[in-house]
């Protein structure tokens, strides 16, 4: 049968046939606008399948991402959800796993994709950072990734140095990918009405970094924005061995001033503290 690209109704109709609503508890915003999804899986499609599809809803993006015969595992916690996805999606290449996201394990992932795949949602409000923080540590296996959330939280993932927007997944994205803003989501895309826009952004990890390498960015970073309005001498260390002193003494090694603040600091200063800090 041919695969169903998008959804022949609006998702209000959709839901009140199935006898559901969207349950705000899992952050459901359903996605009607279908030059919005054509965009979306047209950046995800510049990467190689399989897919992993985070959210998948009603289908709004899943069916025009398979309708190449791409294979597409598509994770939807919600139970209602999930069982229209498998009779909709019956006798095509999508597959769908009822479960959080977040509660699959890794072994799980690499199962599933032996040899790597492509990430894509459009990502609950609830999980986002959560959801962000999860692919980064999937970053082997899924070492590019297409996202939607909401737009605040894209400025942050993106921003640079010396603004309020800047943080530790700023950090982590800085060091470990190339993250940008592809495109703004009016919030009249989605039903139920979200009170915030969305964005777009794409995700390429790169670089091959030892684990525990990357674990002393976590610590350092962590440690950096614990008081971000208090300089950077003035962080809680009580990892570190030497304490203060000995903290001052990384920054300087990395060219980090210990009377500047955290959000002055760039990814690749703290990539240098963190090889200070590991002894690498």
């Amino acid at each position: 049968m041919p695969l169903p690209d998008s959804p022949a109704e609006h998702p209000k109709k959709t839901l009140a046939a199935l006898g559901l609503s969207p349950r705000k508890s899992f952050g459901q915003n359903f996605l009607h606008d279908a030059n919005v999804a054509r965009k979306i899986v047209a950046l995800a499609r510049e990467f190689p399948a399989p897919y992993l599809e985070i959210g998948p809803g009603l289908g709004a993006l899943t069916g025009p991402l398979a309708a190449d015969g791409a294979k597409v595992v598509a994770v939807e916690v919600d139970h209602g959800l999930a069982a229209h996805l498998r009779v909709r999606f019956a006798g095509t290449p999508v597959e769908v796993v009822e479960s959080d996201f977040l509660a699959v394990s890794p072994e799980e992932w690499m199962r599933r994709f032996p040899s790597g795949g492509t990430a894509i949602g459009n990502l609950p409000y609830s999980i986002s950072s959560s959801a962000v923080l999860r692919l980064i540590e999937l970053r082997d296996r899924f070492p590019r990734a297409v996202l939607m959330l909401q737009r605040e939280v894209v400025d942050r993932l993106c921003a640079g140095p010396g603004g309020k927007e800047y943080g530790i997944l700023s950090v982590y994205l800085g060091v470990l990918a190339e993250a940008r803003m592809e495109f703004a989501v009016r919030r009249t895309c989605f039903h139920p009405l979200p009170d915030v826009d969305s964005a777009v952004m794409s995700v390429r990890f790169a670089g091959d970094y030892p684990e525990a390498l990357v674990e002393s960015l976590r610590t350092a970073v962590r440690a950096a924005f614990a008081h971000r309005r208090k300089t950077l001498r003035n962080a809680p260390v009580p990892f570190l061995p030497g304490g203060s002193a000995r903290w001052c003494e990384l920054l300087r090694s990395a060219g980090i001033d210990p009377s500047g603040r955290a959000e002055e600091v760039p990814p690749d200063a703290y990539l240098a503290l963190a090889r200070s800090l590991s002894g690498k």
